[in-house]
């Protein structure tokens, strides 16, 4: 299991990947609930699954402008790359 940002995760699986996000629970056994969020055939499928997933979340608390819109998919962007640098890896989102 990879942690992406705040509580996202890319679990892999026997096809790829699953990004998951933590619910902030767990169950009767003491094991963490996540919800699946959807199903990729690589990692950087996954990557983007979570930037559009984030993007809409975060637009779905308001009414915005293009700009701020932009802003928001800007920033939203930088965080994951910003993520991704700080486990040592390469991106190109």
């Amino acid at each position: 299991m990879v942690h992406l940002i705040e509580n996202y995760y890319a679990i892999p699986n026997n096809m790829g990947f699953t990004l998951s996000v933590d619910k902030g629970k767990t169950d009767k056994d003491g094991q963490k609930i996540y919800d699946t969020i959807g199903y990729c055939g690589s990692f950087e499928e996954t990557i983007y699954l979570l930037r559009r997933k984030v993007v809409d979340q975060r637009l779905q608390n308001g009414l915005y402008e293009l700009s701020e819109a932009l802003e928001i998919i800007r920033a939203t962007t930088e965080e994951i790359k910003a993520a991704i640098e700080r486990k040592g890896g390469h991106h190109d989102i």
